[in-house]
């Protein structure tokens, strides 16, 4: 049971013998205990009780609880065996990382709800920015106008890639989720063809029943790049997946990571490196974009869950999120004859609701294979 105590201005979080205390800008924190019923409506005021929930997870080191109260563990604390040998953090990212094809199928499995197809898995917006960020793939017209193209395309009235167009480009996307880089770059780009590649089938299923799915300009499939081949390289290739998914040496003009990286551990990182290099052409181009390390997210206060090791969280739903900084990935890259440039870039989120602005911070690069 967790008890909520104010005296003073610090709010006290008791749970069994242990007590953990945070103080709080308010000068009053409405409890249950002594109230009526009636009388108990919503608890403690809004900032409070945000306050008070980082404390009850840090003091819960990750867990979360059923409606029962009763405590569930954390991805990575649900293996059952039984040698009590102290776990390395850097070991237990990279079993998150090992487990992120399971993680992210819950994740979406949640977010599609009953899976009858009738709700639509809306959980990140379409990214509408990636016209003006990722000019490579864009057609002269759209960088002079990015906000003049459509929110929506009809595959039926569009017609098919143009392979002799200058605009023409093959495209891979790690970690595709439902499309929301993907339908934002098709519409703006018709000579562009997409490779999208997610370790989640539900996900996979949600972003080819889009409507705006067009077979001609996209194909989609299942593979968990990070977790199915972390003894070797080459985990999109002919060899591992078979010819009819498989990608050839040398055929993709460029890559595009949205928010991918950020759901591996450091040795997965270096492996997808690795394999984004083996299918690149020459001159062909890796468009990456991630959390930074000096992300709102990353300082204590919005933690995304349990802090495994620095800069490195997993969330209850056993999800991964690392925070990166440009000379990480830029060496990365290095090291594999992926030769650019990175840059800190910044997007100011407003909570309308609670009046709250926070700017996120983002490392956003662009890599030559030579």
């Amino acid at each position: 049971a967790v008890r909520l105590l104010h005296v003073q201005g610090v709010v006290f979080l008791a749970m069994s013998s242990r007590v953990v205390s945070v103080p709080v800008a308010t000068t009053h924190v409405a409890t249950h205990r002594g109230l009526p019923r009636s009388r108990r409506g919503g608890g403690a005021p809004r900032t409070t009780r945000r306050i008070s929930r980082c404390c009850r997870r840090k003091a819960m080191s990750g867990a979360v609880s059923d409606e029962s109260g009763k405590r569930t563990p954390t991805a990575t604390e649900t293996n059952t065996n039984t040698d009590t040998t102290p776990t390395t953090t850097s070991t237990r990212a990279s079993l998150a990382t090992a487990d992120s094809g399971n993680a992210w199928e819950r994740f979406y499995k949640t977010h599609a709800g009953k899976g009858d197809g009738k709700k639509t898995i809306s959980v990140y917006k379409d990214r509408h920015y990636l016209r003006k960020e990722f000019t490579e793939l864009m057609p002269r017209a759209v960088l002079e106008d990015p906000g003049a193209w459509p929110l929506a395309i009809d595959p039926e009235a569009t017609r098919p890639p143009d392979e002799n167009s200058i605009d023409y480009k093959l495209v891979l996307e790690l970690g595709c989720g439902v499309g929301n880089s993907a339908f934002p770059l098709l519409r703006a780009n018709l000579d562009l063809r997409l490779i999208c590649v997610d370790c989640s089938p539900t996900a996979i299923s949600a972003l080819t029943q889009n409507p705006e799915f067009d077979g001609r300009r996209c194909r989609a499939f299942v593979a968990d790049v990070a977790g199915s081949n972390p003894c070797g390289n080459g985990a999109l290739s002919v060899a591992q997946i078979g010819s009819e998914n498989g990608i050839a040496d040398e055929s993709i003009d460029a890559v595009t990571c949205v928010f991918f990286f950020s759901a591996l551990d450091e040795n997965a990182f270096a492996r997808v490196a690795i394999e984004c290099a083996r299918v690149l052409k020459k001159r062909g181009v890796l468009l990456f974009r991630d959390y930074a390390k000096a992300d709102v997210k990353n300082n204590g206060s919005f933690s995304p869950g349990q802090e495994i090791d620095p800069s490195v969280f997993v969330r209850p739903d056993g999800t991964l999120a690392v925070f990166v900084d440009e000379a990480f990935v830029a060496s990365t890259f290095a090291n594999i004859a992926l030769v650019g440039t990175t840059e800190i870039v910044t997007h100011t989120v407003t909570n309308r609701k609670l009046n709250v602005s926070l700017d996120r911070y983002f490392v956003q690069g662009r890599f030559v294979k030579q």
